[in-house]
Order: structure tokens, then C-alpha cells, then sequence
């Protein structure tokens, strides 16, 4: 590995900048250990407390793991958090529409992709979950399961970065709109028409028809766009 040393200023975004760079590059790659803290500071030429704070913010970033007894890597599975400050940016944006128009992007991208790449075990999966939508009678139920068939169709459709998306934006949905699946449900009209929908995009995606699918989608997050404007 080769580091080229920094001069002193905004030093821990310039020690960012340059692990960035080198996994572009891929000169850094997934599972690389990286040199003792006191060695990659002698090849930077900064100070530990410059390190200590660039490493605590690529770990916080989800570009880094530290173990315990074996030293800092670059993460060997991306996951969600790595996207949440994405989630952040448009909770900051007080934008509600901003946040349904970008999850019906993603999930009718991964709602064609399932149709597509979707096996035996995923469907058995979601059709489960519209088991319990339909026959639970406890609003927090119906809403658990509606999370998880939405995060199901996501991992079905293969792509984890994808999936990854979609999850932190449906935490972002759930922090930004308190409990908006529960008070969703909680109307029967409301309940009924969900289950419906759902129950048409897992058949789409069992008959492998991905257009159909996606435009089910759309039309089922444009339904909830409009619920969620009246709460």
C-alpha cells in the first residue's frame, strides 16, 4: 500500500479523502487489513489524533470495521447504514414527497427485478408474510408484515446494494412519518385496499410478468402518498 503524506489542515477529511480515492482505485478492496494506526500515521505524516478521528468517522461512514485483538478493515459487507445519511439528508428537507417519489423509483425497480430473478423460496417467503397480513387482526401485526414483504421483493430482486437502498429509506419513512403503517392499517377501507395491492404485485412477481409488477407498485406507494397526506 502506498500513502502519500498530508500537510496540516483538515487533516481527517484529507485522510478520508485519500481512503476514498484508493478504494476507487482499488488499490483498498473489501476485507483489506490496513497498517497499525502508528504506522499509517508515519506513512500520512499526521498525528494519531488526526487518524484516531478519520478512522472513527469512516467507521461511523460504514467504510471500516474495527475487531477487537486483530485491528481496522475495510468493511467486508456493505450494509443499509452506509446509506442513512442519505435518509438523513431528505429528513432534513422536511419533504415528505421526496421521500415517497424516491422509494417508488427504488421499489418498483426491485419489484421488476424479482419478477425476474425471484426464486421458489423468495415467493414462499412473501406469500407468508400476505398470510399474516390477511389474517392478523392487530394493526402492529399487519404492519410488521407489510415492512417485510417490501424489504422480501427488495431481497429477492438480487441486488444487495438495491435492497440496502430501500432499507434505509423505509427506516427514514418510519422515523420522518411515526408510525404511518400502523395508522394506515388501522382503517379497515385502508387495510383491505393494502392487502389487495400486495397480494397483486406478489402474483406479478410469481408469474414473472416484471412490467406488471412494477407498475403495480407505483400505483400501490402512489395509494399510500395520498393516506399519508391525510394523517
Amino acid at each position: 500500500m502506498e500513502f502519500t503524506p498530508l500537510k496540516p489542515q483538515k487533516i481527517y477529511k484529507d485522510i478520508i479523502d485519500q481512503f476514498s480515492r484508493m478504494i476507487y482505485e482499488g488499490k483498498l478492496k473489501k476485507g483489506d487489513k490496513l497498517p497499525p494506526e502508528r504506522q499509517l500515521c508515519q506513512m500520512l505524516n499526521v498525528s494519531r489524533a488526526s487518524m484516531r478521528e478519520a478512522l472513527r468517522a469512516m467507521e461511523i461512514m460504514g467504510i471500516v470495521e474495527s475487531r477487537p485483538g486483530e485491528g481496522t478493515f475495510i468493511v467486508n459487507e456493505v450494509t443499509s447504514s452506509i446509506f442513512q445519511p442519505l435518509s438523513l439528508l431528505l429528513a432534513l428537507e422536511k419533504n415528505q414527497e421526496d421521500f415517497v417519489e424516491i422509494r417508488k423509483v427504488l421499489e418498483s425497480a426491485c419489484a421488476k427485478m424479482a419478477a425476474e430473478k425471484r426464486t421458489e423460496e423468495h415467493l414462499l417467503t412473501m406469500e407468508e408474510l400476505i398470510k399474516k397480513m390477511e389474517e392478523s387482526r392487530i394493526e402492529d401485526e399487519k404492519a410488521v408484515a407489510d415492512k417485510e414483504l417490501h424489504k422480501a421483493i427488495s431481497v429477492a430482486a438480487g441486488n444487495k446494494l438495491l435492497a440496502d437502498m430501500v432499507e434505509a429509506i423505509s427506516i427514514g419513512i418510519d422515523l420522518y412519518i411515526k408510525d404511518a403503517r400502523v395508522r394506515l392499517m388501522k382503517d379497515p377501507q385502508n387495510s383491505c385496499k393494502l392487502l389487495k395491492q400486495h397480494k397483486a404485485i406478489v402474483q406479478y412477481i410469481k408469474e414473472r410478468n416484471g412490467d406488471a409488477a412494477a407498475k403495480e407498485m407505483e400505483r400501490h406507494i402512489d395509494f399510500v402518498e395520498e393516506k399519508l397526506k391525510l394523517l
